[in-house]
């Protein structure tokens, strides 16, 4: 669920936009609105937040720069700052980075994929756009190369004032959603209305929400397929794992990303006075530092036994976990079996929870596979594969048992 994890397993302003975001100065949100011009960004402080948002519609792009080094050959890439909504309605400010190719756009615009990154961290300085050359590009490649305007988010308070509202999936979705709106609105984007949704790790979980949201924040797209590799999914369990070694710096995420996005749960319900004090680590450092530091403290002195089980917690993870809608874009699950982050049997949860519910979707496990970020290459190549099927418009298969049986 780390960056490093992943990426090692894992102008002219307004002339892009393609028929839908060009059109009248408009976004694609389906909201008339005149939208200021994006700022071709010159200055030294990029992710510095404007002192007042416009009032514009999520998914306005606010300003962009090119990145420098990207190790990119056959696309521009832009670092872009957004408009987005926190959970609650407000406005916020969000950033990530886009991949315009250089190749002329076909008849129709480009088919656009938004990408969900996994873990990073909380703090600031783990913001993907800030990384240089291969980790901030890592699992554009394979998007790129097929032709396709690809956008990938931060995330909300990731990059930006605020703390990232860590497997919030309303906040996720958000990010990603109005990342591919605002790519749209780059120059030379001539972005299309054809889309798809990838995410690996925290990514999957983030992609998975995306593409639950997607028929109502972003209407004017038709969203294809999404696809979530090893998704962090089954929140209940994996905070009630909380103590346990490795994985306890990932639950003292979820609980500051919750506070952070619903402050009505109070943290004394879940840490005890000595962990509401440890919980400001989660914003010193990246992934691997604060799965070091919890891994090497006492969580039966931090956290409050069955806390996660008490309300409102026990509900926000209910809330927070993927596959509770039923889409009529199909879904593709990947895992690794021997996935050493993100535990097998937690998709197959997923999975099964989707298929009684109806959806239309195939999970393909690695038996043979390798650990969490050694697996993430072969997920972002078998994911671009079965998306260029999907904008072929071949039909996607289920991998559900049937019906009764």
């Amino acid at each position: 669920m780390t960056l490093a994890l992943t990426a090692a397993a894992c102008t002219d302003s307004g002339s892009g936009g393609g028929d839908r975001a060009a059109d009248a100065g408009t976004t694609s949100n389906s909201r008339e609105t005149t939208l200021p011009e994006p700022e071709e960004f010159s200055g030294t402080d990029f992710y510095g937040e404007p002192d007042e948002l416009p009032d514009v519609p999520h998914g306005t792009l606010l300003r962009y720069q090119p990145v420098e080094n990207a190790g990119v050959e056959n696309a521009t890439m832009w670092r872009i700052m957004y408009t987005s909504e926190d959970v609650g309605g407000d406005p916020i400010a969000v950033t990530g980075v886009v991949g315009v190719p250089t190749a002329a756009a076909p008849d129709g615009g480009r088919q656009v994929v938004t990408l969900a990154h996994g873990t990073t961290g909380i703090a600031d300085e783990c913001a993907p756009s800030k990384a240089t050359g291969g980790r901030a590009t890592f699992a554009m490649g394979p998007f790129l190369d097929a032709g396709y305007l690809v956008a990938q988010t931060d995330y909300e308070g990731l990059g930006t004032p605020g703390r990232h509202p860590y497997l919030v999936g309303e906040s996720e979705g958000r990010g990603v959603l109005d990342a591919a709106i605002a790519a749209e609105q780059l120059p030379d984007a001539d972005g299309g209305d054809q889309l798809a949704i990838f995410g690996y790790s925290q990514g999957g979980h983030g992609a998975l929400f995306a593409g639950q949201l997607a028929a109502d924040w972003a209407p004017d797209f038709h969203l294809v397929g999404t696809v979530a590799g090893a998704p962090a999914t089954e929140l209940p369990l994996i905070l009630a794992a909380g103590s346990r070694g490795a994985i306890a710096g990932f639950v003292y995420m979820i609980i500051a990303g919750f506070n952070d996005a619903y402050p009505d749960a109070p943290l004394s319900d879940v840490l005890t006075p000595q962990g509401e004090t440890e919980l400001d680590a989660v914003d010193d450092g990246c992934t691997g530092d604060v799965l070091g530091h919890f891994a090497a403290l006492d969580s039966s002195q931090l956290l409050v036994p069955n806390g996660a089980q008490t309300e409102p917690w026990a509900s926000l993870a209910e809330e927070n976990n993927p596959g509770n809608v039923v889409t009529d874009a199909p879904v593709l699950i990947l895992h690794s079996a021997a996935d050493d982050v993100v535990p097998i049997a937690l998709s197959g949860i997923l999975f099964d929870r989707m298929c009684q519910k109806g959806q239309v979707v195939e999970r393909r496990v690695y038996e043979n596979g390798d650990g969490h970020g050694a697996a993430a290459p072969g997920a972002v190549a078998d994911g671009a594969a079965w998306i260029q099927q999907r904008f072929a418009g071949e039909p996607a298969i289920s991998t559900c048992p049937p019906a009764g049986g």
